[in-house]
């Protein structure tokens, strides 16, 4: 009996001992993130902290005109402006699977082309409080858009209704300053693109993080590197770019220079320029996704707070986001700690779609259910 009381003693003992090291622990994350917040998070609401570095200026924004929507006739109103519910920004796209409870917090990631501004990758962490998971959804930079009429009259007001490269993904935050997209963020452009990834996957957007290339290198060299598996040889060398990859197959370490080679690599050439080998951009988001994980996987624990003061300076310099004070401390700072205490498995998952080629181009085309059937009854026909 006695050697019961003891144990259950020193049973109780461990748990408030844990605890305790919970709460201090938790109280200097808090600290931490305050800090982080009140120097460098903003509250998001200045609409030139992204539009400004838009690629096409000038840029011209008037109200739609009126035009016809099959089985209804809407004319516009006295302002000029055209009633949005009857028009979406696409031609009824939906991808056809659902990729995350509807309860989750949704933070749309963008790593930026430096030379053309467009939106090399795109991707989705989604906080799964629910279902206690993380998930990873990446979107092909190379995703076919069918715009709505709607969204055509502007591409045609600036130039742009017969570019190619305007109905790719990548490419879409360009509109929204186009027509001014209002939402839920300061910048036009970020607006738009949360509204495409609504409309088409059912997703809502609830904050954005946007970080160049510059940065993601100083912040995988803030954490000491990233270990991971290279499945093949990459040895890319473009002067154009400034970009140079050279890792080989196995595994590796890599510092903050090679992880940018890694998530970016698509093709190997040699000394005359030949191409030697290339992967599509399913494989390159299967790189970018096994390299996120292994990131989380390492760094993610709070024996890495001490790190925050040094990321506070590299966020503020390379990073464009939408998280406020408020966000920190009332939510992230409270899913940060059930994905670690309850450690949180990650899902993974890359948008699918059929590959073409048109308009000189080549695109990642959704097939919606719709057009399976049809498909279908032509060929039973």
């Amino acid at each position: 009996m006695g050697q019961k009381k003891i144990f259950s003693k020193k049973k109780n003992l461990t748990f408030k001992r844990a605890l305790l090291i919970w709460m201090s622990s938790l109280f200097v994350l808090g600290g931490m993130v305050f800090l982080l917040g009140k120097f460098v998070l903003s509250d998001g609401n200045d609409s030139s902290e992204v539009d400004n570095d838009i690629l096409y200026p000038p840029v011209k924004s008037y109200e739609p005109i009126s035009y016809a929507t099959p089985g209804k006739n809407y004319n516009a109103t006295p302002s000029g402006q055209i009633d949005d519910m009857f028009q979406g920004l696409t031609n009824g796209m939906k991808y056809p699977e659902k990729l995350v409870d509807e309860k989750s917090r949704n933070i749309l990631f963008i790593g930026q082309d430096k030379l053309t501004g467009l939106y090399d990758t795109i991707g989705i962490l989604s906080i799964d409080k629910k279902n206690q998971k993380l998930k990873i959804i990446m979107i092909p930079r190379d995703l076919y858009i069918d715009y709505s009429p709607r969204v055509k009259r502007y591409l045609e007001a600036n130039n742009r209704l017969n570019d190619p490269d305007f109905y790719k993904i990548n490419c879409a935050h360009n509109i929204g300053p186009f027509m001014k997209y209002e939402g839920k963020f300061g910048a036009y452009s970020m607006n738009f693109l949360s509204g495409l990834i609504k409309e088409i996957f059912d997703i809502e957007i609830h904050d954005y993080v946007r970080v160049n290339p510059e940065g993601f290198v100083q912040i995988v060299d803030l954490f000491g590197g990233v270990d991971i598996y290279v499945p093949y040889d990459m040895h890319y060398d473009d002067i154009y770019q400034d970009l140079y990859i050279h890792i080989d197959k196995g595994w590796n370490r890599l510092d903050g220079r090679k992880a940018e080679g890694f998530v970016r690599y698509r093709q190997s050439n040699d000394e005359m320029g030949n191409i030697t080998h290339s992967i599509g951009d399913y494989e390159r988001k299967k790189n970018q996704i096994n390299f996120i994980k292994a990131f989380i996987e390492q760094h993610g624990t709070l024996a890495n707070i001490d790190k925050l003061p040094s990321l506070i300076s590299t966020l503020n310099k390379y990073m464009k986001h939408s998280i406020g004070v408020g966000d920190v401390l009332t939510s992230y700072i409270g899913y940060a700690k059930d994905v670690i205490i309850y450690k949180y498995p990650i899902e993974t998952y890359t948008v699918t779609g059929k590959d073409k080629y048109m308009n000189q181009r080549y695109y990642i085309v959704i097939e919606n259910e719709n057009d399976n059937n049809n498909s279908n009854n032509k060929a039973q026909n």
